[in-house]
């Protein structure tokens, strides 16, 4: 039987995309480490940072030395907007993000092709997965594409306008992964705006809250502008949706959101977390920051620390700019140093320390429920409902949702004692 390795970039939703094809090819080929020489390698390429780019060059190339022979293709975001690279000239197959569908068809046929066509009318692409091979937790992607177009980002460009699957299709789907995981997480590129042209995501969500054997339902990330009070009033009735919201902030400067066409004020986004926990007030609310964006000035960078005090997030993703050739911002001036980038990355590192740890402090001697991950030297580790990893003594079951005492927060990890 030939073999195949695969290696996936980037987000939830090449995840999701890449389990759907690794359920095909296990049909008829045999799945091996992607270090280890394989007669097909498949790479989910990633285009939101130039580190993530270099990293999928850097794998086709170890591909090609593992294997001088073997087939290699090359998926996604960075094939999309990337296709006539030099890179890929030694590219078997390339797919961008249309025809994920035909990957095996054509591996199959051992096709020589650069598949990479227009997102233009781009349909939803229906990827049916009956079993989430990669995680204990199953990723079910609902919608795709965005319409926002902020300044830095090339999403919209590699994955095209936004489209949303089905809600009678994502049922049936999240029913067959509810078999086999109690916890789903949808996800898309821009997942609060879900609509199929008749249903909304609250809508979605209650139609999943329904099917049996599912016990957890979270949302990957949304828009603060997405958060509806009907939203929120979902969540907090639901005993299955996870008290967690990943949030993207981007920036705490009115200044920089406006260059970065984020449609929202600190004011606006300040305000709605507040009503936020007010209505839910255990809820974890994390989000994403983008550090050093072309033209901040020190008064900007100021802003946005003050306003990450006013907020307290349970974490932040911090990213430092990445110049992106092909948005809006890349013609910017203004352009800031890498060496400032990581000092202000550092900076924001330091200040949200003592607020993760005030958000873990706040939930010791609380009930918590794990979903276990990880079992190893006599524990058992996983996340909360509010997405704090714990680690629990003795070993339960992968894919199990235990009850536990949350006894002590450190630094890295929370502490917990089974409840009998």
């Amino acid at each position: 039987m030939k073999t195949y390795a695969m290696m996936v970039l980037g987000c939830k939703v090449n995840d999701f995309e890449s389990n759907y094809v690794k359920e095909l090819m296990d049909r008829d080929y045999c799945e091996v480490n992607f270090k280890d020489v394989a007669d097909i390698y498949i790479i989910f390429t990633c285009c939101v940072t130039n580190t993530a780019e270099a990293k999928t060059r850097k794998f086709i190339r170890a591909c090609r030395r593992n294997n001088p022979d073997a087939y290699i293709v090359a998926v996604g975001c960075y094939a999309q907007v990337k296709k006539d690279e030099e890179i890929f000239n030694d590219v078997d197959l390339v797919i961008g993000s249309k025809h994920k569908d035909k990957i095996k068809e054509y591996i199959d046929a051992h096709v020589h092709k650069n598949d990479v066509s227009s997102l233009d009318d781009v349909e939803f692409e229906e990827l049916s997965v009956d079993n989430y091979y990669r995680k204990s937790r199953a990723f079910l992607k609902i919608q795709d594409g965005c319409n926002q177009y902020c300044s830095y980002c090339i999403i919209p460009y590699a994955r095209g306008r936004q489209r949303s699957a089905k809600l009678i299709d994502v049922v049936n789907q999240a029913t067959k992964l509810a078999k086999t995981t109690k916890e789903i997480v949808l996800t898309g590129i821009h997942t609060g705006r879900y609509f199929d042209g008749e249903h909304h995501l609250v809508d979605l969500l209650k139609e999943i809250d329904k099917i049996e054997g599912l016990e957890t339902i979270r949302l990957s990330s949304i828009e603060i502008s997405e958060i509806s009070d009907e939203l929120l009033d979902y969540m907090k009735n639901s005993k299955k949706m996870a008290h967690h919201l990943h949030i993207p902030l981007q920036a705490g400067s009115n200044h920089i959101l406006k260059l970065m066409n984020r449609p929202y004020t600190v004011e606006d986004y300040i305000k709605r977390v507040e009503e936020i926990r007010q209505a839910i007030p255990n809820i974890s609310i994390s989000t994403d920051l983008i550090v050093g964006f072309p033209m901040e000035s020190e008064e900007d960078f100021s802003e946005t620390l003050e306003s990450l005090k006013k907020i307290g997030f349970s974490f932040i993703h911090i990213f430092p700019y990445s110049r992106k050739k092909g948005t809006k911002a890349d013609s910017f001036s203004g352009h800031l140093s890498n060496e400032l980038k990581k000092t202000r990355e550092k900076a924001v590192m330091s200040l949200q320390k003592d607020y993760s740890q005030a958000y873990k402090d706040r939930q010791v001697n609380t009930i918590a429920h794990v979903f276990v991950e990880k079992v190893e030297d006599g524990y058992s580790y996983g996340y909360t409902k509010e997405y704090l990893y714990t680690q629990i003594k003795g070993e339960y079951k992968v894919g199990e949702i235990i009850s536990v005492l949350l006894k002590e927060a450190k630094e890295d990890i929370m502490i917990g004692e089974i409840c009998y």
